[in-house]
């Protein structure tokens, strides 16, 4: 999955400001850049592919309607 540099620091930056909230210590550059790569590779295929099944599911539905709907234009 690609993003750009400022959408990645923005995710870096936002996972130090959650540890430093929870834990109440500091999460170097390091330690963020490292917990973002293990989400960006466990995580975000997950989420993907949720996303795309549900996405799929709802072009599905739109079809079937659109299908019963040009139905009832039939001649008989």
């Amino acid at each position: 999955m690609k993003i750009s540099k400022a959408q990645k620091d923005g995710i870096i930056e936002k996972l130090q400001s959650y540890y430093f909230d929870t834990y109440h210590e500091e999460l170097g550059l390091i330690g963020a850049e490292n917990m973002y790569s293990f989400f960006m590779k466990e995580c975000a295929p997950v989420i993907y592919n949720t996303a795309l099944k549900d996405a799929k599911y709802v072009v599905e539905q739109q079809m079937a309607s659109l299908t019963e709907e040009l139905d009832v234009l039939e001649k008989r």
